[in-house]
């Protein structure tokens, strides 16, 4: 291989190197760095219908995910009814809640006086039964909001 042509496969892998690090970066600033507020886990079961968990001082924040019972590798239509001031986005994020399940986010457009909707899907499990944690992560001008909703899929198999 002549030096001239090791050169330039150096200065290609030098190059992507430097693109991929600036791809990090730029994903990791897009983050917000808005203060968080939590709300506490309701006791309510999606599988049975909308849940609703309360913000302190701002009201209710309401899930919805159809079919039910919620399947697994099928589409979902997921809506969230959120009366906050100043909303800048809405996105559903969908964690295993014993086991990593990947990257499960979905962001739903407004479609109305304070309701959000889109549609998605899950991945399906080794386990039969598996829980899931819904977080509903609602960005306004000074403050992210995350209201977390737990529900249990079982596999058809």
């Amino acid at each position: 291989m002549a030096l001239s042509e090791r050169w330039l496969w150096g200065a290609a892998a030098g190059l992507a190197v430097v693109v991929a690090a600036l791809f990090v970066f730029r994903m990791q600033q897009s983050d917000t760095q808005l203060p968080v507020v939590t709300a506490a886990i309701p006791p309510c079961d999606l599988q049975q219908g909308p849940c609703s968990a309360v913000i302190e001082g701002l009201g209710p924040v309401t899930l919805t995910i159809a079919p039910r019972p919620i399947p697994l590798v099928e589409p979902l239509a997921f809506s969230v009814d959120a009366g906050l001031p100043d909303v800048r986005s809405v996105v559903v994020d969908f964690s295993g809640v014993d086991m990593n399940m990947g990257y499960n986010r979905f962001v739903l457009p407004a479609t109305g006086s304070n309701r959000y909707e889109g549609e998605g899907m899950l991945p399906v499990c080794v386990r039969n039964r598996m829980t899931w944690e819904a977080k509903v992560m609602i960005e306004t001008a000074n403050l992210m909001y995350v209201v977390p909703f737990r529900f249990d899929t079982v596999a058809r198999r």
